[in-house]
C-alpha cells in the first residue's frame, strides 16, 4: 500500500508504510491542540471514503504534539454564523457515525487529552488505547455550550447515568479512570505503540469477518433479531476461503 497523497497543508497526516496493513491517521494541528476545524473534519470524512481506507486492514487514529484532540476549534466556531455552526457540528456527528459504520476497525491512540469533541471522536472508535495520565472530559456545559454530537457512542460505552454525568461537565477523568468507566479499552505507557500492535493484529485477520463484526455492532441488537443477524454473518463467513481452510484443518483432527 502506497502512502496516501495529501497536500502538505492538510490538517491530517497519513502513513501507510510503518505497520503492515495499518493506515495511521494523525490529527496534525499541534499548535491548536488538534482542535477540530472544518478542514480537519472534511479531511477525515474524505479519507474514510477513500479506496485506501476502505482496503486497509485497520485504521489507527492519533494526535500530533501534546495530545489527541481538544475538541471543536472555538476560534473557528466564534467566527461562524449559526447556520455554519449547525453545518459544522452536523459534519462532525457524521464523522463519528462513519467511524462506527466503517468496515475497517478504527483504533484510537490517546495521549495528553481527549476533550469535548476529542472525547466523542475517540469514543466512536472500536478500540481506545490511552495513557494513564491523559485527561478526558466534556467541558461544554460549564462554558455555556452543549456536547453537540457523538453522545451515542459515549453512552454505549459508559451507560446512561455516567454519560449524563460526563455531559454535565462535572468530571475530568484520567486515563485509568476512563478505563474503569469504559471509555478506554486499554491503558498503556505508550498509547501509539500499543494501539499499533492491536491494529496489526486486526489487520492480519480475515477482512470480511472483521467487517461483519463492525456491521453487527454498528447498531443495538437484542433478542431473536440479534441472533438472526449473527447467524447471517456466520453463514456468510462459512462461504469464505479462510473458513474453508479452518474446516479442513480442524476436520482432520478427528
Amino acid at each position: 500500500m502506497s502512502p496516501h497523497q495529501i497536500p502538505a497543508s492538510a490538517p491530517i497526516a497519513v502513513d501507510a508504510s510503518s505497520h503492515p496493513g495499518v493506515l495511521i491517521v494523525t490529527l496534525d494541528r499541534p499548535d491548536e491542540r488538534n482542535a477540530m476545524s472544518d478542514a480537519l473534519v472534511e479531511s477525515l470524512l474524505s479519507l474514510l471514503d477513500s479506496a485506501e481506507a476502505q482496503s486497509a486492514g485497520a485504521i489507527l487514529l492519533a494526535g500530533a504534539g501534546r495530545g489527541f484532540c481538544a475538541g471543536s476549534d472555538l476560534v473557528g466556531l466564534a467566527a461562524m454564523d449559526m447556520a455554519a455552526r449547525r453545518a459544522f457540528e452536523a459534519a462532525s456527528g457524521l464523522l463519528a457515525r462513519r467511524i462506527v459504520a466503517h468496515p475497517r476497525p478504527v483504533i484510537a491512540a490517546v495521549h495528553g487529552f481527549a476533550i469535548g469533541g476529542g472525547l466523542t471522536l475517540a469514543a466512536a472508535c472500536d478500540i481506545v488505547v490511552s495513557t494513564a495520565a491523559a485527561k478526558w472530559s466534556l467541558p461544554e456545559v460549564p462554558i455555556g455550550l452543549f456536547p453537540a454530537w457523538g453522545l451515542e457512542p459515549v453512552e454505549r460505552r459508559v451507560g446512561h447515568a455516567r454519560a449524563r454525568r460526563l455531559a454535565f461537565g462535572l468530571d475530568t477523568l484520567d486515563g485509568a479512570t476512563a478505563a474503569q468507566w469504559g471509555l478506554v479499552d486499554m491503558v498503556a505507557e505508550d498509547a501509539l505503540t500499543d494501539a499499533a500492535a492491536i491494529a496489526e493484529r486486526l489487520a492480519a485477520m480475515p477482512a470480511s469477518q472483521i467487517a461483519a463484526v463492525k456491521d453487527y455492532f454498528a447498531v443495538i441488537r437484542s433478542g431473536a433479531p440479534a441472533d438472526e443477524a449473527a447467524n447471517r454473518h456466520f453463514i456468510a463467513a462459512c462461504d469464505t476461503a479462510a473458513a474453508a481452510e479452518s474446516f479442513e484443518r480442524y476436520g482432520h483432527k478427528r
